[in-house]
């Protein structure tokens, strides 16, 4: 443990089933003994980044991971909406509420934050008291994939709207350091063998466009930081959630990516 040092905030990037690769960073800064004081996620970066407040500990967040089979994954989320969006979400919320057991976020040993989308005024909106597993449901609430979170009066969406890698966020909770997480680094140049059949549609150009404009808006988010992480994950096949299924490669990637910045990070310590 580093004494008498800066206080450490990550900022964790939407980016889906890419989030695993949180999980390898998360490891690695324990591995070296870097302690977390404050944590912000958007999207996928608010599941691994609550998960990790809550737990401390990596061990539990791959166990979790590992039983996920495409059979339990789909128990999780098969939930059809009429309207608003294809998955309503409520099997969701059940399964993270029964994994934080009811946490609030007030309560958490490390300071976290949730970032939203208010879908009415396209400002972020970050969670950081209440129900844990409501701040994770409503930041990852992928516009038509997930219902949209009502809250306080406010329909929210995906954090990674306006912020899908969340560094104000963190700064303003306090941290003196900030890492910033972009899983989006890697996207482009996209490249036709992704898809699954290797031509065009609209489909899969709305697909590119809405990855572009993350990609974009990511790499302004971490203009700020004073370190960022970018972890060269191979993209595959288009995916939304399979592959949160048997993908140990992801994590390793966030560990590699993570392992190349420490002697930076120790220097700023």
């Amino acid at each position: 443990m580093i004494k008498n040092r800066k206080t450490i905030g990550l900022a964790l990037g939407s980016g889906g089933w890419r989030g695993l690769a949180h999980i390898g960073v998360l490891k690695e800064f324990n591995r070296e003994g870097i302690p977390i004081d404050y944590i912000a996620g958007s999207s996928t970066g608010a599941l691994v980044g609550g998960l990790y407040s809550y737990f401390r500990d990596t061990n539990k967040i791959e166990e979790i991971v590992n039983g996920l089979t495409y059979r339990k994954l789909y128990q999780i989320l098969l939930e059809p909406g009429r309207r608003l969006g294809i998955i309503k979400g409520g099997k969701y919320t059940t399964f993270l509420e029964k994994t934080v057991k009811g946490a609030e976020i007030q309560d958490l040993k490390i300071k976290f934050a949730a970032v939203t989308t208010d879908l009415f005024s396209a400002k972020a909106v970050e969670i950081k008291r209440g129900k844990l597993s409501t701040a994770i449901r409503a930041s990852s609430s992928i516009p038509v994939v997930f219902r949209p979170v009502r809250r306080k009066g406010k329909y929210l969406i995906d954090g990674g709207a306006v912020a899908p890698v969340p560094v104000k966020t963190v700064r303003k909770m306090g941290a003196d350091i900030v890492v910033a997480v972009n899983l989006y680094n890697n996207i482009f140049p996209f490249h036709l063998e992704y898809l699954k059949k290797p031509k065009l549609t609209s489909w899969t150009i709305s697909r590119i466009s809405y990855h572009m404009m993350l990609y974009s808006l990511a790499k302004e988010n971490v203009r700020e930081a004073d370190i960022v992480i970018n972890p060269k994950i191979w993209e595959g096949h288009f995916d939304i959630f399979s592959k949160f299924v048997n993908n140990r490669s992801t994590i390793e990637d966030g560990q590699e990516a993570a392992r190349q910045i420490i002697p930076k990070l120790k220097s700023l310590l």
